[in-house]
């Protein structure tokens, strides 16, 4: 068994947007993943300590946008003795091509995971074509 260094372990750190001068406090870049399926895109985005209500999902001019307030406060009865967690709000957009129906596209909220369904429009799923006898 090959034995594990300190670079193999090593932590990253969120970004934080740098051109973001407007917002009060630390305004992060949360980190994503997209997925394909045949019918839609799905974008998950970690935004750890924000709920539903905290969280601006918006579409203008095929761009989509996600905006969440900062972290809840941690309880002022607690008194931290290591963080490595920085807490601040959220920002990051996407332009949307014409292969997403923006009519349908749908989010949801679970365990500090922000899911998008980006559902793609008919004429960009794929679909089966029926071989005829002559």
């Amino acid at each position: 068994m090959a034995q594990e260094t300190t670079s193999d372990l090593q932590t990253q750190e969120k970004q934080a947007l740098e051109r973001e001068g407007t917002r009060p406090g630390l305004v992060f870049r949360p980190d994503v993943d997209i997925l394909e399926r045949a019918d839609e895109f799905l974008v998950m985005a970690d935004v750890p300590g924000v709920d539903e209500q905290s969280i601006d999902v918006r579409l203008e001019e095929g761009v989509l946008s996600i905006d969440a307030a900062q972290a809840a406060e941690v309880d002022p009865s607690w008194t931290p003795l290591y963080a490595e967690y920085r807490r601040g709000g959220y920002h990051r957009e996407f332009t949307l091509s014409e292969a997403i129906d923006v009519d349908g596209i749908r989010a949801k909220m679970r365990d500090g995971v922000l899911e998008l369904h980006l559902p793609k429009s008919q004429k960009h799923r794929p679909r089966q074509i029926q071989v005829q006898s002559s």
